[in-house]
């Protein structure tokens, strides 16, 4: 099946006082079954709800409707409706799974874990459940029972960071203290430990992520009870009608709400600044944020802001942040924000995760409370270029003509550049301009180690 939709085995989301299912239930269901596993995920959802328009109880439909809303990044409503399903039918493997990974990605791993340990309780070699159990323990710093739980879900890579962390203590928490543009300590082992970890964390819950478990069966137990299954040995996968069994194409505009719904996109608490589908920067923030007010169109929440002043070394003189003509604003949240796509180039967001990036200022777009952030320049002759350097846990935005190529700066190796090419760089570079540079053209060369990026 397509996109991680999985049957689970042996399910029963069947009441046994159900009614007969009529035409049009059956129809709308089947349809929104197909769509589902088409990745339709829109469609399928206008389908589903049709369903259980004519059924408004039946359980198949609202399960298959709570992944829907799972696969829109919908987690309240999917966390509500397998809720409900879970009183009625408590010995559901498959509900306590899907029940526990949304309730990981919204950020309540205790909660999590108990419904993970109930699916356990059902079935001991369910992997996925292992899987998503060793990252919520991961996430409560219980790194032991973390790698045991992914041995057991045979994510053998995990388990192993696990086991050189435990070893080596608990995972540090950074704490980056303000970097200037020019000249820094080195980077720190442990915030780099911190970064390896959250990236291999995350890479493992996407691969995870993939098998949501939906009630599209193939397991059930036969009997004439009137109900819908979606395969059944020996039978037809829909019920005959009167209506075409081959696939039936739907040339009605899809419903309004629905559409609107999809587009009307929720950021998670952690992430106040995207890039969205369409290429425009979507700000939801209960703290502050900083930004350029160009390009701004719509806004909600109160306009508050107020100019920021470069930084250079701890000290702050009269110079606005961003330039007098287009400067960096703060401004103060909670606010939901929309800027439009730039008319050149898109943008870009990075989050900084511990790392240090040095960036120019002209192409900085917006970053979010939790990055520090420090002024310099590039030494370039006869041309003031101001640099910022970035630190923290937050996010930073840059607005780039073209996507940026990056060459790596290796201990004990010169690399020169063209001083109008580089957009900045990562790691601890130290630039310098070179008086009598061979050839000319790349007068500026960096030492130390980091990625140099230009355009």
């Amino acid at each position: 099946m397509r996109d991680g939709v999985r049957t689970g085995r042996g399910r029963r989301l069947i009441r046994e006082d159900d009614p007969p299912a009529n035409e049009d239930f059956l129809f709308h269901l089947s349809r929104g079954s197909e769509l589902l596993m088409q990745n339709r995920v829109v469609e399928a959802k206008e389908e589903l709800e049709r369903a259980l328009s004519h059924r408004p109880q039946d359980a198949q439909s609202q399960d298959l409707l709570a992944g829907v809303y799972f696969r829109l990044g919908v987690y309240p409503t999917a966390i509500q409706i397998w809720r409900t399903l879970l009183d009625e039918f408590p010995e559901d493997l498959t509900l306590c799974v899907n029940l526990g990974l949304s309730l990981f990605k919204t950020g309540q791993p205790e909660e999590a874990r108990d419904y993970l340990e109930q699916a356990l309780e059902l079935d001991p070699d369910h992997e996925r459940a292992w899987g998503y159990l060793g990252l919520v323990r991961w996430r409560l710093g219980q790194l032991d029972e973390a790698r045991e739980a992914f041995l057991r879900g045979g994510q053998l890579s995990m388990a192993k960071r696990m086991e050189e962390q435990s070893s080596a203590g608990s995972v540090p928490a950074p704490s980056p203290e303000p970097e200037p543009a020019e000249g820094a300590k080195p980077e720190s082992q442990d915030d780099a430990q911190v970064s390896a970890m959250r990236d291999a964390a995350g890479e493992a819950e996407e691969r995870l992520s993939r098998g949501v478990a939906l009630s599209i069966e193939s397991e059930r137990p036969r009997r004439p009870s009137g109900q819908w299954k979606v395969v059944e040995t020996g039978a037809d996968p829909v019920p005959r009608t009167r209506r075409p069994s081959r696939p039936v194409i739907s040339l009605s505009p899809p419903r309004l709400g629905t559409v609107a719904e999809s587009w009307a996109v929720e950021l998670p608490e952690d992430t106040p600044l995207a890039v969205g589908a369409e290429g425009e920067l979507l700000v939801h923030a209960k703290g502050g944020v900083h930004a350029r007010v160009r390009g701004l169109r719509a806004l909600r929440g109160e306009a508050k802001t107020e100019p920021v002043q470069r930084r250079y070394r701890g000290r702050s003189p009269d110079e606005l942040l961003g330039g007098d003509d287009d400067p960096i604003l703060r401004w103060h949240g909670p606010l939901a924000a929309v800027f439009g796509p730039p008319e050149v180039g898109r943008y870009h967001a990075l989050r900084v995760s511990g790392s240090l990036l040095y960036v120019r200022e002209a192409l900085v777009r917006a970053f979010d409370d939790r990055v520090g952030y420090e002024s310099g320049r590039l030494p370039l002759a006869g041309e003031k270029v101001v640099l910022l350097s970035f630190h923290g846990e937050g996010t930073v935005v840059l607005e780039l003509p073209r996507r940026p190529s990056g060459l790596e700066v290796r201990a004990d190796e010169e690399v020169r550049v063209d001083p109008a090419a580089v957009i900045g760089w990562t790691g601890r570079l130290f630039p310098t301009q070179l008086d009598d540079a061979d050839p000319p053209s790349v007068p500026l060369a960096f030492r130390g180690q980091g990625i140099l990026l230009v355009t």
